[in-house]
């Protein structure tokens, strides 16, 4: 059922992202409030709210390092809380994990298309030089700059993602007969 509902949310941030690079507000209120009741029903009031919290806030930890380098929007970072709210601080943790995989292959798919791998690993390369040996950040430059550069991948797809991902590997039995 908690799926189920996340997932409508999810689905609204994806389509809002790919067409117009943007995630609503709107819709990150609306899912906050939906996942709170939805876990004070199904937990008990401090249970539910505890547990709504906690994942809001860890998922909201997770990228503002990210998002503080330029690398995200904030309504990526609003649309993990928003997932973290439902899913809790442990499953949240594992939804990044897997989107920064996605992203990370959604990236390297749009590098290939586009031609500019091997000139953006060379100046990550340099820049990464530069900084190992002069201490400098100056160097390592914005994620900014990449956007400039070239096209960008909307992060709402990789989350999204990320959570059909671990719900679809969560439900799986990966015990196997004699080894339990």
């Amino acid at each position: 059922m908690q799926f189920f509902i996340l997932s409508i949310f999810v689905i609204i941030c994806l389509v809002t992202d790919l067409r117009e690079r943007k995630i609503y507000n709107k819709v990150i209120a609306a899912g906050l409030v939906t996942a709170l009741i939805t876990n004070v029903i199904l937990q008990g009031f401090f249970n539910g709210l505890r547990f709504t919290l906690a994942g809001l806030l860890m998922g909201i930890i997770l990228l503002l390092l990210p998002f503080s380098m330029g690398g995200l929007g904030a309504g990526d970072v609003k649309m993990l809380g928003m997932i973290g709210a439902f899913t809790g601080s442990l499953m949240v943790v594992q939804v990044m994990l897997v989107s920064a995989l996605v992203g990370g292959v959604l990236a390297l798919i749009t590098m290939i298309q586009e031609g500019s791998l091997l000139r953006r690993l060379t100046q990550l390369l340099q820049r990464l030089y530069c900084f190992i040996f002069t201490r400098q950040s100056l160097y390592l430059g914005s994620c900014r700059e990449a956007e400039s550069q070239g096209k960008t991948i909307p992060y709402g797809v990789a989350l999204s993602l990320g959570v059909i991902i671990v719900y679809l590997f969560s439900s799986l039995d990966y015990t196997l007969p004699g080894f339990s």
